[in-house]
């Protein structure tokens, strides 16, 4: 098994490498590294053999690697996969962690056996695409350009997409499929189609996931897809300038009387002067 490293292969000015990877036939066979990667599937899907385990990735799986992760591609029978990676040296990681604090669960992405990854909307996909992109955009002459939107992109993407599956409310004793079924639940796709979407994935009865809910969590499964409502909607009222009769429409309600009045009992404030009062403090 071969093993990689960082003084080899990534700038130590730069302390990252960005690369367009156009076949799995451009990889090499299974190795480890003492370095980390972000990479995002772009077309088509892969085999990912990583610890010992096989995953099937498909297009939008963004997957982090760690530097003690053993892996390798293989292409599938459908066809091959073009994907983009990102390696980047321990340091950025660790002024990373640093940076974003406490509330940041960086163990329970570095202590799992398998690493973590998110399957991404169309729309997730090229906003990260677009910020990856970025990198090609700067003279790697300046070289403390590219190292501060290194930085800058991986702060961006890990705070919003990495995080998400530690789910910071997991406690011990929960049943697998229930910390399974609150990780889909955390996808666009799912909490904006509300508790109905919740049941159904789950694969058990409404009154059973209620139990589940309100003997793990403490709260209804209206309460837990509601507070992922508000967080999302408050990602968007302060990164966006979409109205705000459409961020309700955007995370699944169509009342926009009842958005205000969540909203309100979560901030004491309105959408309208949360908005406000995120600009100011910017």
């Amino acid at each position: 098994m071969m093993k990689l490293f960082a003084a080899d292969g990534i700038d130590s000015e730069i302390q990252a490498h960005y690369r367009l990877i156009s076949s799995v036939r451009d990889t090499i066979g299974m190795h480890t590294h003492d370095f980390f990667e972000l990479f995002l599937i772009l077309k088509g899907s892969v085999v990912h053999v990583i610890n010992g385990s096989r995953q099937l990735l498909e297009e939008n799986a963004l997957v982090f690697i760690r530097d003690r992760d053993v892996h390798c591609y293989e292409q599938t029978t459908g066809g091959d996969c073009q994907f983009i990676n990102l390696s980047f040296n321990r340091e950025v990681l660790d002024d990373l962690i640093s940076f974003l604090g406490e509330g940041f669960p960086s163990e329970r992405l570095l202590e799992p056996a398998m690493p973590p990854s998110t399957l991404l909307s169309k729309t997730e996909k090229e906003y990260v695409r677009y910020r990856l992109d970025q990198l090609s955009l700067i003279p790697q002459e300046k070289k403390p350009a590219v190292k501060a939107e290194v930085r800058a992109i991986l702060t961006d993407l890990f705070s919003r997409y990495i995080k998400a599956e530690a789910d910071p409310i997991e406690r011990t004793g929960q049943p697998e499929w229930f910390k399974a079924l609150c990780r889909e639940a955390k996808k666009k796709e799912h909490f904006t189609r509300g508790t109905a979407a919740l049941v159904g994935l789950s694969g058990k009865s409404h009154a059973y996931v209620c139990r589940m809910f309100r003997k793990h969590l403490g709260m209804s499964p209206t309460q837990y897809i509601n507070e992922l409502r508000m967080s999302y909607a408050e990602n968007l009222l302060l990164n966006t300038d979409m109205e705000i009769v459409d961020i309700s429409l955007e995370i699944g309600l169509d009342n926009i009387s009842y958005f205000y009045d969540l909203f309100k009992r979560k901030h004491n404030l309105t959408p309208h002067r949360y908005r406000q009062f995120g600009i100011i403090n910017r």
